[in-house]
């Protein structure tokens, strides 16, 4: 690559990366919002920061690597409106999926799923299909690998000594009892407990966690919006910490006196959707 033709792909990744991140400011800002910070607006603003810093040191692989990294999740989501957006603000063409489109051809070809990469990848354009409503076929095909990677798995291992599983809640409903199992990878911690409350109009959940392990323990209290969640509270160590919904737009934390908490919003946010937080010392 010659001086002028490196200078070229330069200024083009700096202007899809630039536009990349409004798209994303646009589109996530806002998302989970605490005491009027919002921690998805700073990042994108830092990303902008450092493509500007790697633009003036010529590093192009840099770049390209940066554009990868923040358009993964636009993949995932199959999202068919940002190509249109970036031609729209810069001129330039960019296609998300054709790396995706490559990996896919070459596990159709070798008739099997090999890797976890793959696992992702397959899952990934499954849910592209299903966005452009693909040729029935190629469907069937994907779906047809991913159950025989699903059954090979479990025969060769089941379950891996990195994975625990336990049994969050039981709840019978018409006479039939229905289980929820979370299953979780790395060492099983010494202590945990939680326990979760859903808001008067079921939209949004409290959760309070009790964590430790030999080294480490913390207290906290998150919030789940419907697209995002964070913790509002939390503390170093195990303590009685009790969260509930006071209505729909206050939830209201009890925590143990003469101890400090190193998070404790007031207020947070998803959007439009406002959450004020009391606190009650016990």
């Amino acid at each position: 690559m010659t001086p002028e033709q490196k200078q070229s792909e330069l200024q083009r990744y700096k202007a899809i990366l630039l536009a990349t991140l409004n798209y994303l400011e646009e589109r996530f800002g806002g998302s989970i919002v605490f005491d009027q910070y919002d921690p998805t607006i700073e990042y994108y603003r830092q990303q902008k920061i450092q493509t500007e810093k790697y633009f003036k040191q010529r590093r192009l692989d840099t770049l390209q690597q940066q554009l990868t990294n923040l358009t993964k999740g636009l993949q995932s989501r199959a999202d068919l409106n940002f190509a249109s957006y970036i031609k729209e603000k810069t001129g330039y063409e960019i296609d998300i999926f054709k790396n995706l489109q490559k990996c896919i051809g070459a596990i159709v070809a070798q008739n099997e799923i090999r890797s976890q990469k793959e696992l992702v990848d397959v899952s990934t354009m499954l849910h592209l299909y299903h966005v452009k409503a693909a040729d029935d076929k190629e469907v069937e095909q994907l779906k047809s690998l991913l159950a025989n990677y699903s059954k090979r798995t479990n025969e060769i291992s089941g379950k891996t000594k990195s994975e625990y599983s336990e049994v969050i809640s039981r709840v019978k409903k018409d006479g039939v009892e229905e289980v929820r199992v979370r299953i979780s990878t790395g060492p099983k911690p010494k202590h945990f407990e939680e326990q979760e409350a859903t808001s008067p109009d079921g939209k949004r959940k409290l959760r309070v966690v009790q964590w430790g392990d030999s080294k480490h323990a913390s207290t906290y209290v998150d919030i789940m919006f419907p697209t995002a969640s964070g913790s509002v509270y939390g503390m170093s160590g195990i303590h009685k910490v009790r969260a509930f919904w006071k209505d729909n737009s206050t939830i209201v934390i009890e925590t143990p006196k003469n101890h400090s908490a190193n998070t404790q919003h007031k207020h947070v946010r998803s959007f439009d959707d406002v959450i004020s937080i009391e606190y009650v010392e016990h």
